[in-house]
């Protein structure tokens, strides 16, 4: 299994987070591109392969998590396709296996009775934006690039059914965030482990309560239980500052015998 790291927000470039990725002995580093150096204009504007080659490791990518590919709104809709399209092209061209995305839970109306979801109550429109993102995102990636989809403690049925319609393709798998899944319940590893074949990817994590991305030192999550049931082909140590991912790297390595 390889091990990995998230771009962290303290750095402000690829090249410093490779750096500690190299130091740390890990596998890769996963590109979020909410950040302003990750940005698909960004990361065509860098020689990611050369990056990676010197570095000792290779890249994966995290989905800028605003992507809204369902929206009712067909510009918006298209627009957030195409970003996506565009991502899976760079990996592509960039040697880059694999990219984590969000589902959307969209707009709701808070009423009296609680909220209702506007992709709940329009499922005709929903599964047709999904079946737009399915199949061309299953044209563009053909079987180059994995597009896992990451559970974020979101339960909506509706939620799950456009998962179980993305999995119908090839193209997608999934990633078990597992501080996610604890902070939420649990309420995620039911639907994830009904489907074994399709989870490629984690993050992992510590997590305390509803708190999560924490160290892996001192958390109330089992992830050793975690990490053993999913056995991905990789895993992101997803914490968020380079002091608890020095911690984690040094408790999985006790913990597994080495990552």
């Amino acid at each position: 299994m390889d091990f990995g790291m998230p771009t962290l927000m303290e750095f402000q470039s690829i090249t410093e987070n490779c750096a500690l990725a190299r130091r740390l002995g890990l596998d890769f580093v996963e590109l979020n591109m909410n950040l302003p150096y990750c940005t698909i204009d960004a990361l065509r504007e860098t020689d990611l392969p050369s990056l990676a080659k010197k570095h000792h490791l290779y890249f994966t990518i995290h989905a800028d998590e605003n992507l809204f590919f369902c929206d009712f709104n067909r510009h918006v809709a298209d627009a957030h396709l195409s970003t996506m399209l565009e991502t899976i092209k760079l990996c592509k061209s960039s040697d880059i296996p694999l990219v984590n995305f969000h589902m959307s839970s969209g707009v709701y109306f808070s009423l009296p009775d609680g909220k209702h979801y506007l992709f709940d109550a329009y499922p005709d429109h929903y599964k047709q934006r999904l079946n737009a993102f399915r199949d061309a995102c299953e044209k563009a990636a053909g079987s180059q690039v994995a597009l896992c989809i990451e559970n974020t403690g979101l339960n909506q049925g509706f939620i799950l059914k456009g998962m179980e319609f993305l999995l119908a393709s090839p193209a997608f798998h999934l990633t078990w965030d597992i501080g996610h899944d604890y902070s939420a319940g649990n309420i995620d590893s039911p639907f994830i482990l009904s489907h074994p074949d399709r989870l490629l990817h984690m993050h992992i994590h510590g997590a305390m309560g509803k708190k999560n991305h924490l160290s892996l030192s001192g958390s109330e999550l089992d992830w050793h239980e975690q990490l053993r049931i999913g056995d991905p082909k990789r895993a992101v140590i997803e914490v968020k500052t380079s002091q608890f991912l020095k911690e984690s790297v040094s408790v999985l390595r006790r913990s597994i015998g080495g990552a």
